[in-house]
């Protein structure tokens, strides 16, 4: 599917499962593609606002890997460029010496407050949909979230 394209319904022959996947996944690329326009216009890419919104609380390298889903050999680079732009530091853990926190800086609280907002707020693209069929669509996709894994 090419993002910004419709999925036609699915016809009676066709996987629904199938349907439902790629028009979802066409969603998600659609949002990503939103989200990178708008971190572009503080010259950040997605995965540095993701950072500064996780590093709202001191963590690891190991627990930020995890929060944004990365290898912590490609972290390096990001929290590179997040160091060099003032917006955390790395700081010795209070128990354990040898493991660094990442911690947000003053600065770098301040353009997450501001850029957060800007990148991950509501998109135009919900507004085809009226409220009582936002909240479905937001009930139904907390469901998907919450349950078990397969």
């Amino acid at each position: 599917m090419l993002v910004g394209m419709a999925m036609p319904a699915p016809s009676q022959g066709d996987d629904l499962g199938r349907a439902l996947t790629a028009t979802f996944y066409g969603l998600v690329q659609r949002m990503k593609q939103d989200s990178a326009r708008r971190a572009a216009e503080w010259d950040m890419s997605v995965a540095q606002v993701r950072a500064l919104y996780a590093l709202r609380e001191p963590l690891s390298m190991r627990e930020l890997a995890e929060r944004l889903y990365l290898d912590p050999s490609n972290l390096t680079a990001l929290v590179d460029r997040l160091e060099e732009l003032g917006l955390v530091e790395r700081r010795a853990d209070a128990d354990d010496r040898r493991v660094k926190r990442l911690v947000i800086t003053p600065k770098g609280s301040r353009l997450a407050d501001e850029i957060i907002g800007a990148v991950f707020d509501k998109t135009a693209l919900f507004d085809v949909l009226g409220t009582r069929e936002q909240r479905q669509l937001l009930d139904l996709l907390t469901r998907l979230v919450d349950a078990p894994p397969p």
